[in-house]
């Protein structure tokens, strides 16, 4: 069994590493964006006929909620609404161009803060990290079945 110590120590080390990574692709000029709203520019920007309702389902959250998100990206230029071709009363979500560049500047930073972590292990050290990480997904995977 392990001990309570070693899980608190590997939680705080992970979400510091978490942290870390997401500061640099959440400050975009003038703007800090939230994790949400991070994460809601990402959905978006994956998801073909975006819709308000769709947001709210996959969040689960209100519509309410996602009106208020989505009113403050399109305020910031990140995103835009449209009707949809079937129904005028669906509203389409999409990422404009700056939506579009700042999540890729975004994940640029994101992996470039990662790369240059893992850059300073050797390259056993890196392939042992990799290694453990993959076992411990499949540890947690099986324990869930």
């Amino acid at each position: 069994m392990i001990e309570d110590r070693k899980v608190d120590q590997f939680l705080t080390h992970w979400r510091f590493i978490n942290r870390h990574l997401r500061e640099g692709r959440l400050t975009h000029g003038d703007k800090n964006i939230t994790r949400l709203q991070w994460t809601l520019l990402r959905h978006v920007g994956r998801s073909e006929n975006c819709t308000m309702g769709s947001i709210a389902e996959h969040f689960n959250v209100s519509m309410s909620t996602v009106s208020q998100m989505i009113d403050r990206l399109e305020k910031w230029g990140y995103v835009e609404r449209g009707a949809s071709v079937h129904d005028a009363r669906v509203k389409i979500v999409s990422l404009t161009e700056k939506g579009v560049k700042m999540i890729q500047e975004g994940r640029a930073s994101y992996l470039h803060q990662l790369t240059n972590g893992l850059s300073q292990f050797s390259e056993d050290e890196q392939e042992t990290f990799i290694h453990l990480l993959q076992q411990l997904s499949e540890n947690l995977r099986e324990g869930s079945d």
